[in-house]
């Protein structure tokens, strides 16, 4: 009968040979740097102080033609307020805000922000060339300068990287927020641009008609101003819609632009027909304004911006 052997004494225990002996653990590794914010380009704060310059300046603008349009509804009307008088330092204002915000997108680093600039400033400095405004001494040269400068500015390759979340000094506030391709900024800007003049435009012509000014057939103009005015504030209502990606609002933009450059194109046939004068060509121009809209709508660009996120986008 074999016999118990003693059990052996505490602490006197060998490692086992599978276990591999205990090794001290790593020390941790120190914390890397943050890599430091890039700085906001030179180029880039002269842009920035020269739109927050226009802003002042328009709303110093919009606050005159205010005030002057009070004194002139009060003596005009005798106390009466018409709030169609106050179209045009409303639009004002709005382009003083306008300046503003691009002002504060820019500094963020947002793309269509800066396209938006390139595109008003060319279309400004080519206005006033080809009109001689921009020719004045005083006012007109000093405009054209700021005007160009801005451009120039914002051409520049630091202004370029700033606003280009691809490079490698972009701006750390561009975030992951959607950007507009450049067929959505360009047909929001003509948007926009056409929904502020049809606002103007049929506001002076029921304040015309209002104060016997206006040798057209008072009721005919009088409804048509009214549709300007009604068609104005739908486009504002769709432009709102499309920017926050509404595929009914460009499609509601699209049928009213085929609308507009059917009619364009019926009263230039006509027009040519029955008088044979030169108003035919001025309304085939125009016609191409809608025409070209609808082609910017119809882009893959601007179907893609519309589209709605599916699951699997939001898993990739």
């Amino acid at each position: 009968m074999d016999r118990a052997e003693p059990p052996e004494p505490p602490g006197s225990e060998s490692p086992s040979p599978t276990e591999p002996p205990a090794t001290p653990p790593e020390p941790p590794e120190p914390p890397a740097a943050a890599a430091p914010k890039p700085r906001t380009p030179a180029t880039v704060l002269i842009a920035i102080a020269l739109l927050w310059l226009l802003a002042t300046l328009t709303a110093w603008v919009a606050t005159v033609s205010a005030v002057a349009t009070s004194f002139e509804v009060s003596v005009r009307y005798a106390g009466a307020w018409s709030p169609l008088e106050f179209i045009e330092p409303a639009l004002i204002a709005a382009v003083a805000v306008l300046f503003g915000l691009l002002a504060i997108k820019v500094r963020s680093g947002r793309g269509w922000a800066r396209h938006i600039v390139l595109i008003t400033t060319a279309i400004a400095l080519a206005a006033a060339l080809l009109t001689g405004v921009g020719l004045n001494p005083g006012t007109g040269t000093a405009g054209t300068l700021l005007f160009a400068l801005l451009l120039v500015l914002l051409l520049l390759r630091p202004a370029r990287d700033w606003c280009d979340c691809d490079a490698p000094r972009h701006s750390p506030k561009i975030g992951t927020a959607a950007q507009p391709p450049h067929q959505v900024v360009a047909s929001l800007l003509i948007l926009w641009a056409a929904t502020g003049i049809a606002l103007y435009v049929g506001a002076t012509v029921i304040l015309a008609l209002a104060a016997d000014e206006a040798n057209l057939a008072e009721e005919r103009a009088a409804w048509a101003a009214g549709a300007v005015i009604v068609l104005a504030i739908v486009h504002g209502a769709l432009n709102i819609a499309f920017s926050y990606h509404r595929n009914w609002a460009r499609w509601g933009t699209l049928a009213l632009a085929a609308a507009y450059a059917a009619c364009l194109i019926i009263t230039a046939i006509l027009n040519l027909i029955e008088e044979g004068t030169n108003r035919w060509l001025v309304l085939a121009l125009l016609c191409l304004v809608p025409l070209a809209l609808i082609a910017s709508l119809a882009t893959a660009d601007a179907r893609t911006w519309c589209r709605r996120p599916t699951p699997h986008d939001s898993e990739s």
